[in-house]
């Protein structure tokens, strides 16, 4: 099961995410996230946020047509982006795919990505996707393959100081070795082969890859 949380940022592809939102077995609007729903006639099971940047008639309409429309006062400690979350781990099962995440305010940004760190360490699947790019945050022990054509650039960022890898079917590959997050050795990678993986030994990492159309597939227990 896939759940997909509409946020308030940048809708470039309006085909690209209309099937990411078709695909999805439970879809949850985030605030000015609803917007994007109603251009395109549909409707989430949730809309939830504090609506500083929803039209009133829309959060109105919601309501009437049966939507769960769920308020908090504008003055919380949680953005708009963790409280639909938290329902969606509530509610819902399977992973979550975060939409509209990418090219709003930078601190609303990494504060996303931040996300992506919390649902792995509760060991929820969880992804960023966009046109251009998917992200996801993996925590050892585990291993990715990454769903995207050769040549497709791939850039990995230690989040944690213990972060040890090995990758295979990219340009330059590793083996058992250290990532700090104070290098940036995981940049700018790219894939040499349609089955790359990486095997992550320990600590918790950043994945992008810059060919959003695909998406990140578990690959079984690291080493396997």
């Amino acid at each position: 099961m896939t759940c997909a949380i509409l946020l308030n940022g940048d809708y470039e592809d309006d085909d690209y995410y209309l099937r990411q939102v078709d695909a999805a077995q439970a879809v949850v609007a985030a605030d000015g996230g609803h917007a994007f729903l109603r251009r395109h006639g549909r409707w989430p099971a949730l809309l939830i946020g504090d609506f500083d940047s929803l039209d009133a008639g829309m959060v109105a309409e919601a309501t009437v047509a049966g939507v769960d429309v769920v308020r908090h006062p504008a003055r919380k400690d949680e953005t708009d982006a963790e409280l639909a979350v938290a329902q969606a781990e509530a509610r819902f099962q399977g992973e979550i795919v975060l939409l509209g995440a990418l090219g709003g305010a930078l601190d609303h940004v990494l504060g996303h990505f931040s996300i992506l760190q919390g649902l792995a360490e509760r060991g929820r699947a969880a992804r960023i996707a966009s046109p251009s790019l998917a992200a996801t945050v993996a925590r050892a022990p585990a291993s990715l393959r990454f769903c995207a054509p050769v040549g497709t650039e791939v850039s990995l960022i230690a989040v944690s100081s213990d972060v040890v890898l090995s990758l295979r079917g990219f340009d330059y590959e590793l083996s058992d070795e250290p990532l700090a997050p104070t290098v940036c050795r995981g940049l700018g990678n790219r894939l040499s082969a349609p089955d790359a993986r990486l095997d992550l030994k320990g600590g918790t990492l950043l994945a992008l890859d810059f060919d959003g159309r695909e998406r990140f597939a578990a690959a079984g227990a690291a080493g396997g």
